[in-house]
């Protein structure tokens, strides 16, 4: 079986990549198309990229303006079930906007080497067309999130949706879709496509492990973590602040940063803080007690598999949304983005305080972690793959229960 693999930006390499080995270490053929500026983490993973789309064009499509600011998040006694309709609807036309300046490249591959299904990112259309100009089945990949571009019914066509499908004479894609999902069940909002669960494989790149973390800690100190994710900027403007109060609580730090801005942070950073770059975040997560970050999806499902309470510091509105359903599941908090020129310092002392004192959000984030290992290794999920091929259409495997919510009692 040859499976065709099509990402989205740089964020959302890493998951897709446990399913493409599960699929190669089934025997199967597999080839990941990527923009450019993804092809390094594909190749680094092991597996074989195809670039399509021009950067450039593809860059300035993803750029585009959508009202992102911060500032949606709800009170702790408000909860949400579901992503802003508005925003929402305004990130999947961008995401179709992307996808119209890499179908051409897709499409001329996938004829080319005629692969037996694609699996897309849902964040990435020109799957959705190369698929269908296949007549082969297309499966979507989640990013974490319940979010992407999909079509159920006729009464749900977008015109710019039909409009990449229609230069290749192929009719857009249009009925029951299926993702493959790997976010657990209680961080999972409702959502009108039917999802396959597969259990959450972090994968954030290769690395040597540095002597300091071969051995026990000698500090009794909390070690937390800070990072923005592949995105450090996020959290430059009120970074100083947050490392401040930690070592103001007595924990010790470590700066999860890339590689391109590791020079400027070390030159910044009081001596104590550790620095590393580029170093895969489920790697060390292994050795921390809590995280702070910016409200990455990927970034707070890592800190769930190593059962770590969380703090996220939302920069805009997406990241708001990802916070809050961390914040009902009672793994974690989330403050609201601060105006410039306040002091985030003392929220983030007494939320990191709770969050190391307070056993619920361990507890919770536990939960979590046992939801995940309930759920579909990726090989089952090949199992699914090849099902999907041999019927031309897809079925989903029952959904894994969620853990029962918490009493009252047992809140963080």
């Amino acid at each position: 079986m040859r499976v065709l693999f099509v990402g989205h930006g740089p964020a959302h390499v890493p998951w897709i990549i446990p399913l493409a080995w599960a699929a190669r270490l089934a025997g199967h053929e597999v080839r990941v198309a990527v923009r450019p500026q993804c092809v390094a983490p594909v190749t680094r993973a092991g597996l074989v990229a195809v670039p399509i789309g021009d950067e450039e064009a593809a860059g300035a499509a993803a750029a585009r303006q959508l009202g992102l600011g911060p500032g949606r998040l709800k009170s702790r006694g408000e909860s949400v079930a579901a992503l802003d309709p508005d925003l929402g609807d305004a990130l999947i036309e961008k995401m179709i906007a992307v996808a119209d300046t890499l179908t051409d490249d897709l499409v001329a591959f996938a004829r080319f080497w005629r692969p037996d299904l694609v699996v897309h990112d849902t964040a990435a259309a020109a799957g959705q067309v190369a698929a269908a100009v296949l007549k082969v089945p297309a499966v979507g990949h989640t990013w974490g999130v319940s979010l992407g571009v999909h079509c159920e019914s006729e009464a749900e066509l977008r015109p710019s949706y039909a409009r990449l499908f229609e230069r290749f004479g192929v009719d857009p894609l249009i009925g029951p879709s299926v993702w493959i999902d790997p976010c657990p069940p209680g961080l999972r909002p409702p959502h009108p496509v039917r999802r396959a669960d597969m259990r959450y494989v972090p994968y954030s790149g290769p690395a040597v492990l540095p002597d300091w973390l071969r051995a026990a800690r000698e500090s009794e100190r909390p070690l937390v973590c800070v990072t923005g994710g592949v995105t450090t900027s996020a959290l430059d403007r009120v970074r100083d602040q947050v490392v401040a109060s930690l070592r103001e609580l007595g924990a010790d730090v470590v700066l999860a940063v890339t590689g391109a801005q590791a020079a400027e942070a070390e030159r910044q950073l009081p001596h104590d803080v550790r620095l590393v770059a580029d170093f895969p975040l489920d790697v060390l997560l292994a050795h921390c007690d809590a995280l702070v970050h910016h409200g990455g999806v990927g970034s707070g499902l890592l800190a769930v598999t190593h059962r770590l309470p969380q703090l996220l510091l939302p920069q805009n509105a997406f990241q708001e949304h990802w916070a809050h359903l961390v914040r009902a599941s009672g793994a974690g908090d989330a403050l609201a983005a601060e105006p410039a020129g306040s002091d985030a310092g003392a929220d983030v002392f007494d939320a990191v305080r709770d969050l190391l004192t307070r056993p619920g959000y361990r507890r919770r984030a536990a939960a979590l972690k046992d939801e995940i290992d309930r759920m579909p290794a990726p090989a089952r999920l090949v199992e699914f793959l090849e099902e999907c091929v041999r019927a031309g259409h897809t079925e989903v495997p029952t959904a894994v229960r969620p853990a029962a919510p918490l009493s009252e009692d047992e809140e963080p």
